[in-house]
């Protein structure tokens, strides 16, 4: 049913040629990982790997996602609790590695050429969603390995059609969903594929496939079963009702709209070689329909249907949102190069040249915050010397070391004690009056309308200044905390990017909560 494939000896050139491409990739990914300024969003993935390794997720700090990515990072923290933006950053960036590799050695266990395999990949790689995802504190990457493992072994369960390839493949996927969860597409679509398929890899394999799902999603059903309420409103309520919360707050619920989302989900494909494979995929696709398709190439097509789905469903749509589109797209690529060494040079090579020129947009943001970073210094190391110095301010007050801020990811590396009501950065905050206080203090979360509960132990030190609003959202989440701190007599000073604002406990604070 599925060809196997005997891996020929390598010639002479080819280990210094993939050595080099090894080593190339270790330094640009490497490079980006310190020289990509900050992402709005990692405020609440710094913090939950921070909380994750001391406290219970959902029971004791609120976490608007899955609970995998918490759980993974969370020893980052504790190894490098100077360095820990720095440490998750570059693990970040190694966990895009692994994605390479394994997309290469899936399209290897499919039949793929080596060097098919490797252009595929490289141009997987060069998409805007890769580039951000593998140089910043998220939950995409990491599902999109567990995904690009899953479907490696999916290749081999086709295979040998043996029970355990099935479940390892379902537990992967299981995984994914319980990383992110837009990837759950993804594991269904390889389900229905399977039933579709028939014969030997039919029915039976698609139950091993869903039985292993179920034991990949474990960490949700734990997490679930720590605190049920918390863990309902941070993975399934939060993403359903408070973008459209905060977008209608700000005057932009029209770029919620169907048409908007479809309009934003196109410019990101478009971002690198993706929307320009797809089209090409398509083509060829509807050319070559009424020829026979071995389970390979078939699987590649559903899977890229899922993950269409997948990247699709959430609101609003970011370019991170393609990621589960890629583990697919690199296996159809792959056949498509091989399919093209069939043809003459002249599609042949402008097949080649088409992906090459998509690639560009993909690559411009990493290149133009690379070349900065040579120029001015890294972002990220400029954030976390900022950090220990804000730490050694406070401490130096002798007031206690505990700190509230919206944005964690400025604040952690200083050795100071976030307030795990903060855990979601400004995410929770921001539309707060869509839990209430009710709900904000039965899941531990901080809100405007309960800031008043930190009077009764007020914290040493109150991090603003990151939080300002844009020019598409101008709300500014940071405006009550910084009314809270002048309103209490905090002294403010600014922190050295010029940007942030520390407000430090004034010393009648300090005697009143004696008193």
């Amino acid at each position: 049913m599925y060809r196997s494939i005997v891996l020929a000896r390598a010639p002479s050139s080819a280990l210094p040629v993939a050595t080099l491409v090894a080593m190339a990739l270790i330094l640009w990914f490497g490079l980006t990982a310190i020289a990509t300024p900050f992402d709005h969003d990692e405020s609440q993935y710094v913090a939950g790997a921070y909380f994750g390794g001391r406290l219970l997720i959902f029971h004791d700090f609120l976490y608007l996602q899955p609970p995998l990515h918490s759980w993974t990072f969370a020893p980052l923290t504790l190894l490098f609790p100077d360095h820990m933006v720095v440490a998750m950053r570059l693990a970040t960036a190694a966990t895009a590695l692994c994605t390479v590799a394994t997309l290469w050695a899936g399209q290897r266990i499919a039949g793929i050429s080596r060097d098919s395999a490797a252009i595929a990949t490289l141009l997987v790689g060069a998409t805007a969603a890769f580039q951000f995802t593998g140089a910043v504190v998220r939950n995409d990457m990491l599902p999109t390995l567990l995904s690009s493992m899953a479907l490696l072994v999916s290749l081999l369960a086709l295979r040998h059609c043996t029970p355990r390839y099935w479940f390892a493949a379902g537990s992967l996927f299981g995984l994914a969903i319980a990383t992110k969860l837009n990837f759950a597409p993804l594991g269904l679509m390889t389900g229905l594929f399977v039933i579709s398929a028939g014969g030997r890899c039919g029915l039976r394999a698609a139950c091993w496939l869903a039985v292993g799902a179920m034991a990949g999603m474990t960490p949700m059903l734990v997490a679930w079963a720590l605190a049920p309420d918390a863990f309902f409103y941070g993975v399934l309520t939060f993403g359903a009702t408070a973008p459209h919360a905060w977008y209608a707050a700000n005057g932009a619920f029209d770029e919620l709209a169907t048409i908007e989302k479809l309009t934003d989900l196109l410019k990101y494909l478009w971002k690198g070689p993706a929307l320009a494979a797809l089209l090409l995929l398509s083509a060829n696709w509807i050319m070559t329909r009424r020829r026979v398709r071995s389970p390979g190439r078939r699987l590649a097509i559903w899977m890229t249907g899922g993950a269409l789905i997948g990247a699709a469903l959430p609101t609003p749509s970011q370019v991170q949102y393609v990621m589960p589109l890629l583990p697919p797209l690199a296996l159809a690529l792959g056949y498509l190069f091989d399919d093209a060494r069939r043809w003459s040079f002249a599609p042949r090579q402008a097949l080649l040249g088409l992906l090459c020129l998509a690639a560009i947009p993909g690559m411009l943001a990493a290149t133009r915050h690379v070349v900065a970073m040579l120029r001015t210094g890294s972002p990220v190391l400029e954030a976390d010397a900022a950090a220990r110095w804000a730490g050694a301010s406070v401490r130096a007050m002798g007031r206690g070391d505990d700190v509230a801020t919206l944005s964690p990811h400025m604040i952690l590396g200083s050795g100071l004690t976030l307030d795990p009501r903060f855990a979601t950065g400004p995410f929770a905050w921001r539309t707060g009056w869509t839990m209430g206080p009710v709900l904000a203090r039965q899941v531990h979360a901080m809100i405007p309308a309960t800031l008043p509960d930190m009077d009764r132990d007020p914290p040493a030190a109150i991090l603003t200044g990151y939080e300002g609003g844009t020019r598409k959202l101008p709300l500014r989440p940071d405006d009550p905390l910084v009314a809270y701190a002048r309103q209490r007599g905090y002294r403010m000073v600014a922190m050295p990017d010029g940007v942030g604002r520390l407000y430090l406990r004034a010393p009648e604070l300090l005697v009143s909560r004696k008193d």
